[in-house]
């Protein structure tokens, strides 16, 4: 998504593109094998770029939930501060 600009990304955006991923499975033509393997290859790349933000977002999360939990108490690492 080359139009794709700096400060558009978030969880609801990640939603659209998987989304729009699946549209586009769903309409690529079956009886022409590279578009197949193309889409298919763009999906997994798609896939795991989706996985890992997710898991990231899983942790910052935890981080926030576990901060307000204990307070001062429980330093954050910075690589984990908003």
């Amino acid at each position: 998504m080359a139009e794709e600009k700096t400060g558009q990304n978030s969880l609801g955006r990640l939603n659209e593109v998987l989304f729009a991923e699946l549209e586009r499975l769903g309409a690529v033509d079956v009886t022409n094998e590279d578009a197949v393997k193309l889409e298919i290859s763009r999906s997994k790349a798609i896939e795991g770029i989706a996985s890992t933000t997710i898991e990231n977002a899983k942790t910052i999360l935890e981080a926030t939930r576990i901060k307000a939990e204990f307070g001062r108490q429980a330093p954050v690492p910075k690589m984990l501060e908003g």
